[in-house]
């Protein structure tokens, strides 16, 4: 007999077949915001970090996600759910700690939706009052980004995806176009040195780790939405890696094209990490490109927006469907077989985060976006290492046939690598969010609870089953 995927059991279903493999590699593609991450994270990596090994650091994350992505494709053969984690997880650990890991799943997107909309509609103020001269609030741009965020959701994965394609290419061209332009002036620039053990090791190589880690957020998307595409098993197998794939290259030879760029890369990003890409583009493309990654920096955030809610979407969805949230958020769309009640909800939750900021006229970039940073930091990598143990765990149970590399070594090398990261965010916080905020510093409690609350809620609810067990 041939094994087939385990789906979930006695439910309403999302609409197969509505999103093939490409679309799952822009979702990815689309949380981890290319633009944005080298705007930020890998700047700051190069500022604050350790320079030019910054290159040596990321080819390490790659190769340490690679390595992941061998039991995390395993699991996704066997189990299939819009919630993904919860599934892996609970699949070797127990529904219990899938529970707990689904409710650390959907604080972290529900957080990190309403962080790249309000983002929208900061640097969307931004270039509309820079080069069209109007002048409206952040959170004008953000209503208007939350209501396109909406309507890709309420009409389905397939819309939502080319529409993300679309922004992600047209972010590979733009960074392609000024690599491509320093790479004519500045040939000389373009050496090994960032990836010799004595630069990589040369500064603060624990918070570059994991500023390079932070950039690959969002990865669990391909599997999320293994309900609703063809031969899920294999077809998040090739997500998975295609979009890993693609971003390591976009990465390494992005950074590679700054450090390349500037003559002390680490001193010019210290000066000022946001604007060390747009220094760039001044000096090799002209003020043209400045324009361009300024309006597509705002269109960068509403992509990952849009990837983030569908994921925090999908988890209310799942978690309805497993009776641990109000059974109502479960109906999905006749015509569309989107979410749609769940979506609504996410779109209130991103509101009710983002109103106390218009309200009190505080900044959201410079308060909520720390917050998220180190939250989304912490329930990622605690995430990913919670689905390297379960891979091991049910190899070693039987449920999970492959072969010793893929299903217990690697899982188990990932998860020590993933858990050293998760201590060095711990020990390195106040770098990671930028913050010395004490409600800054205490939001990861909130994970806290929410992983209390799903494992105790699942147990009191034993009758409810995580999926049902298909063979053919």
């Amino acid at each position: 007999m041939t094994e087939t995927p385990l789906r979930q059991a006695a439910s309403p279903g999302l609409r197969q077949n509505s999103v093939g493999v490409a679309g799952m590699v822009f979702m990815v593609v689309a949380a981890t915001a290319p633009l944005t991450a080298m705007a930020s994270n890998l700047s700051l990596s190069l500022g604050l970090g350790v320079g030019s090994g910054t290159l040596g650091w990321l080819l390490i994350v790659g190769v340490l996600l690679a390595v992941f992505t061998t039991g995390y494709v395993a699991l996704s053969r066997r189990v299939v759910n819009a919630g993904a984690y919860y599934a892996f997880i609970g699949f070797g650990l127990g529904r219990s700690a899938g529970s707990a890991a689904a409710f650390i799943a959907g604080i972290a997107y529900n957080m990190a939706a309403a962080a790249m909309a309000a983002a929208t509609g900061y640097f969307a103020s931004i270039g509309f009052a820079t080069y069209f001269d109007v002048h409206l609030g952040w959170y004008v741009y953000a209503a208007v980004a939350l209501a396109v965020v909406w309507a890709l959701g309420f009409f389905g994965v397939r819309i939502a995806s080319r529409a993300t394609a679309v922004i992600c290419v047209t972010q590979f061209l733009l960074l392609a176009v000024l690599a491509v332009a320093i790479l004519v002036r500045q040939p000389g620039g373009f050496t090994f040195e960032g990836y010799s053990p004595s630069v990589m090791f040369d500064g603060n190589y624990a918070l570059a780790l994991v500023f390079c880690m932070l950039s690959f957020a969002g990865y669990e998307a391909a599997a999320i939405y293994g309900e609703e595409c063809a031969a899920p098993g294999r077809s998040i197998k090739r997500a998975t890696y295609l979009a890993l794939a693609l971003l390591i290259v976009v990465f390494l030879f992005s950074t590679w094209s700054l450090v390349a760029a500037f003559e002390d890369v680490a001193t010019a990003a210290q000066e000022d990490p946001g604007t060390l890409v747009m220094r760039a583009a001044q000096h090799y493309l002209g003020s043209w490109a400045v324009v361009a990654i300024s309006l597509l920096l705002a269109v960068s955030f509403l992509a990952a927006s849009v990837s983030f809610h569908n994921m925090a979407a999908r988890y209310h969805f799942s978690l309805s469907r497993a009776g641990l949230l109000p059974r109502k958020l479960s109906v999905v769309h006749r015509r569309f077989g989107t979410p749609a009640a769940a979506s609504l909800v996410q779109i209130v939750v991103c509101v009710v985060v983002l109103l106390p900021f218009v309200l009190t006229g505080m900044d959201p970039l410079t308060n909520l976006f720390p917050a998220v940073s180190g939250v989304t930091s912490l329930a990622v990598t605690g995430l990913m290492a919670g689905a390297a143990i379960s891979a091991a765990v049910a190899s070693f149970r039987g449920i999970l046939p492959g072969g010793a590399w893929p299903v217990r070594v690697a899982p188990m090398v990932a998860a020590a690598g993933l858990i050293a990261i998760g201590v060095i965010i711990v020990l390195h916080y106040r770098e990671v969010t930028g913050s010395d905020s004490g409600y800054v510093a205490f939001m990861p409690a909130i994970l806290v609870v929410g992983a209390a609350y799903g494992a105790i809620a699942q147990r009191r609810r034993r009758d409810v089953q995580l999926e049902a067990h298909l063979q053919e």
